[in-house]
């Protein structure tokens, strides 16, 4: 087989994977508020598994909450008004630079357009860009780099109020 061969087929196999974690997505998201529980589908070669836990509502009257002093309180960061998330678009190990040893995409601070490259999620082996859905500056990075991230959890956090 050639080489040029390998990277048509490497970039069919990358394309599929793409493809499936998509469609993926969208199954998980059409089977809220079902009573399906679990999914098993087989595409392309790859096995994928959607399983849900039942999860308990609980209702209860508003009660006043005061942390310990100098305790943070739980969710504050992502709960600070003007601060947008940017989640983890799939399961996998969060990179903040293309490479080891080259500078980070982003640093707290640093500006960020919507639609910049702020980090990459590897997973089976696919390098899965993770871009801002976001104009604003970079206020907390929430996990470090070599991480294994899971599904919309939140990696940073930007400040899209202007420095208000």
């Amino acid at each position: 087989m050639k080489d040029s061969d390998n990277k048509d087929k490497d970039r069919t196999e990358a394309s599929t994977v793409q493809l499936v974690v998509k469609e993926t997505k969208d199954l998980i998201k059409a089977l809220e508020g079902t009573s399906t529980r679990r999914v098993k589908v087989h595409v392309a070669g790859l096995d994928i598994e959607v399983e849900r836990h039942e999860v308990t509502m609980v209702a209860a009257a508003p009660t006043a909450y005061a942390p310990a002093a100098g305790a943070p309180a739980a969710g504050a960061a992502a709960a600070a008004p003007g601060r947008m998330p940017v989640v983890a678009p799939l399961v996998g190990v969060f990179y903040r630079a293309a490479s080891p040893g080259a500078k980070p995409f982003v640093d707290v601070g640093d500006t960020v357009e919507r639609g910049q490259k702020v980090g990459i999620v590897e997973a089976m082996k696919m390098m899965n860009e993770v871009t801002s859905d976001f104009r604003g500056t970079v206020a907390e990075i929430m996990v470090q780099n070599g991480d294994t991230v899971q599904y919309e959890q939140t990696l940073m956090l930007i400040d899209v109020t202007g420095g208000k």
